[in-house]
This record gives C-alpha cells, sequence and structure tokens, in this order.
C-alpha cells in the first residue's frame, strides 16, 4: 500500500464516517446498512459499543473474503475495518447532534458517510461487512459501488420495518441512498469520461486536431444519411470530463455546421486511461 496516500485516506475515511454514525445517526435513532446496521440494532437493544460488535461480526466474513480477494487487498480492508471499529470507540460521546427535522439528520448523515465511504473504497479498501459482498458484485456486474451497497442494504434495512417506524426507515433509506450517491461520485470523481460521436464534413481537418491538441485517439467510422442517403465519416473519440470544454470549442473553430453526440461514459479500459491490466489486478 502507498503509506503516503492510501493509509491517511483509509483512516481519515474511517474517522469520518465513525464520527457521523456517532454523532448523528445514533442520537436521532437512525438506522444503517450491512454490519454497522446490525451493530447498531445490537447497540440499541444492549447499549454495548457499536465499534465492539462491528469487530466481532466481521471476523468470518473477513475469514470468506480471503477466498475470493488477494492478501493485499485483506490487508487494505483490515485495515479499514479495525481503524473504522477503534473510530467508532474514540468517537463514542464525542458529539451528539439531535434534531427534529429528520430530513436534515437524513443529508447530513448521508453525506458524511458518503465522504467517509468514499475516501476508504476509492484507496481499495473497505470497512469490511458487506463491503466484501458488494466489491464481488461490482466487478463482476460493472455497477457503481455505492449504488450495489445501498442494493444490498435496502434487503438488510427493510427487515427492521418489524421493529422500527416505517418513517424512521424510510429517512434511514433515504439517508442510505445519499451515500451511495455520494460514495458514486467520489469514484467517478473527475475521472468521469465522455464518449462524442462527431458528424462532420471536414472530418479529415478535424480527426488530426483532436489527436494533435487532445491527445486523444479517434476512430472514423462509416454512416449514411437517412435521407440523403450521402456517405458521412463519423468520428469517435473518448475524452475525460475535463477535455470536454476543449474539445467543443475544438470542433466550433473547425466545422460550427457539425452534428455532435456527447454521452455518459462509466468505465474505460485503454491506452490514455485505466488499462485492462490495472483492472485486473486492481485489488493487488
Amino acid at each position: 500500500m502507498k503509506i503516503t496516500r492510501e493509509i491517511p485516506c483509509v483512516l481519515l475515511g474511517s474517522f469520518l464516517s465513525a464520527f457521523i454514525i456517532n454523532s448523528v445517526l445514533i442520537p436521532n435513532h437512525f438506522l444503517a446498512g450491512g454490519i454497522s446496521g446490525l451493530s447498531i440494532l445490537l447497540h440499541y437493544t444492549t447499549s454495548l459499543p457499536v465499534g465492539m460488535f462491528v469487530f466481532v461480526l466481521n471476523i468470518p466474513l473477513f475469514i470468506l473474503g480471503k477466498r475470493y480477494f488477494p492478501w493485499a487487498f485483506i490487508y487494505r480492508s483490515l485495515l479499514g475495518m479495525l481503524s473504522f471499529s477503534g473510530a467508532l470507540f474514540l468517537t463514542r460521546g464525542l458529539y451528539s447532534f439531535q434534531s427534529t427535522d429528520l430530513f436534515l439528520v437524513a443529508v447530513l448523515g448521508g453525506v458524511g458517510c458518503g465522504i467517509g465511504y468514499g475516501l476508504i473504497y476509492s484507496n481499495r479498501a473497505t470497512v469490511g461487512g458487506t463491503d466484501i459482498v458488494s466489491m464481488i458484485l461490482c466487478r463482476r456486474f460493472s455497477l457503481g459501488l455505492g449504488t450495489i451497497n445501498f442494493a444490498v442494504n435496502l434487503v438488510i434495512i427493510s427487515a427492521s420495518l418489524f421493529v422500527f417506524p416505517l418513517r424512521l426507515v424510510a429517512y434511514t433509506l433515504f439517508s442510505m441512498y445519499v451515500t451511495s450517491l455520494v460514495v458514486d461520485r467520489m469514484q467517478i470523481g473527475l475521472n468521469e469520461s465522455k464518449t462524442v460521436f462527431i458528424i462532420s464534413s471536414k472530418h479529415e481537418l478535424l480527426a488530426p486536431a483532436i489527436i494533435k491538441s487532445l491527445h486523444r485517439g479517434v476512430t472514423l467510422l462509416e454512416g449514411q444519411g437517412g435521407y440523403t442517403h450521402d456517405d458521412k465519416r463519423v468520428i469517435l473519440t473518448t475524452v475525460s470530463l475535463l477535455q470536454l470544454s476543449r474539445l467543443k470549442e475544438l470542433i466550433q473553430k473547425v466545422d460550427p455546421k457539425a452534428f455532435v453526440i456527447v454521452s455518459g461514459t462509466s468505465e474505460v479500459l485503454g491506452r490514455g486511461f485505466k488499462t485492462i491490466q490495472d483492472e485486473i489486478f486492481d485489488l493487488a
């Protein structure tokens, strides 16, 4: 693990998440998903520390996880889980934010936990628990980690309807949804990419300009006008979010009459972006 960045980020994310749970969620009797949610439920019924339950319940999951993940990932996640459990002990009773506005509590809790978990996930670690299961599903189906976490936790939190009022459970689900959005956004960050299709009569000028100015590859596709039946060349390129405005300026300069289609791209593997080898060994 890169000590200069990854360990401090995992520790900071663990502390922030634990602080939000102890200072925002628990004082307002909110719930949570996964092992953290189960630990909070046990805390409500026994008054024992949440951190103790998080640690104990994670032991069998880590034993299971070592069958599917390389040791390097297990070590990082073990660091995340231990620091998260420890932070839950350290931040217990440190501060208490109570409010009758459950919407405000849900937003604060969701954003705070989302930032904390996002710091952990973006540095290739987890806090254990259902995160390990979510990581497996994330890589198998190429979905956002926050989205999968929300889906997995939705099943778990639904069971609390038998114990807690519907209104409280509903706000908890909203808070978890906010967390998932923040986690996904932090994972994508400024590395989000856009795939651009450009239909231009000046493709012979525009394609080299994109390569030279943006240092991005282009692919020329064969096309045909549906009305005129004229043969056309379609430029296909993928750029980062930060490069999109520069690409638009370039297109406007070379061919103001060009027809441009911009679509969001969840993942790009290849030269100039994250390599396929990086994706395969990302857990290592």
